[in-house]
């Protein structure tokens, strides 16, 4: 188990919802990832993603394999012959061991997606309610302030809110904090404001960093000294 490096990333703008459209994945049947999923933002590559698809589904055929079936040795026989390995192998390699841990580490900074993630949305009580709206897909403008519902009355995709939020995200990260996510992630919306906290009490170490107009503004590093973690 890795030392968990703790994340408070605070997300503020004019249209945050957009940004949480964006980074939650579609599909993906873990909890997490569909709050925050790196993905979204530095995709793992293609290669490594169908090696491990490969992998995973060599491990349900193997285990699909009962050792009483009559027909024990052929059925191993077969699927190692389909995946080019010895009869019975336990695993074959996967993306994530064939260059998909450096790729993470490098590119993310951080060997896994995001862990443990929360989301909290509230309002933004320093900025004013918007009046109008533009649609981030045809770019049509509205007057939001009679509008029911936001929606565009052009294309009909959703208006961003008119009463501004700011979204509070908590997760945990192995190792050490996304700081080359955030700092993309902070490049696509370059008018919001992105501030991450984070602390790792393993290593003893902390942080407070700040992106705003899709440039780090500041990125304070410190020595942690409260409570250790494992």
């Amino acid at each position: 188990m890795p030392n968990w490096a703790e994340n408070e990333l605070t997300i503020t703008g004019p249209d945050v919802n957009r940004i949480l459209e964006t980074i939650r994945s579609q599909s993906g049947e873990d909890e997490d990832v569909r709050i925050l999923d790196f993905n979204t933002i530095i995709p793992y590559p293609q290669m490594y993603r169908d090696m491990d698809k490969r992998a995973e589904e060599y491990r349900e055929k193997l285990n699909a394999i009962a050792n009483d079936d009559p027909q024990h040795k052929q059925k191993l026989e077969a699927l190692g012959a389909e995946y080019g390995v010895e009869p019975g192998a336990p695993w074959i390699k996967d993306g994530f061991n064939s260059g998909g841990y450096e790729w993470c580490c490098d590119f993310w900074q951080t060997k896994w997606n995001a862990c443990h993630v929360h989301l909290t949305t509230r309002a933004d009580s320093s900025k004013p309610l918007h009046k109008t709206a533009k649609c981030a897909y045809c770019q049509t403008v509205h007057k939001t302030e009679t509008m029911v519902v936001l929606t565009c009355q052009q294309c009909g995709s959703p208006l961003p809110d008119a009463e501004p939020i700011q979204a509070f995200l908590e997760f945990d990260t192995a190792w050490s904090p996304p700081i080359p996510v955030i700092e993309k992630l902070a490049a696509m919306f370059p008018d919001h404001t992105f501030e991450l906290k984070y602390f790792e009490g393993g290593m003893g170490f902390s942080g407070h960093a700040r992106w705003s107009e899709g440039i780090e503004e500041f990125h304070h590093q410190y020595e942690y000294d409260g409570p250790r973690g494992g």
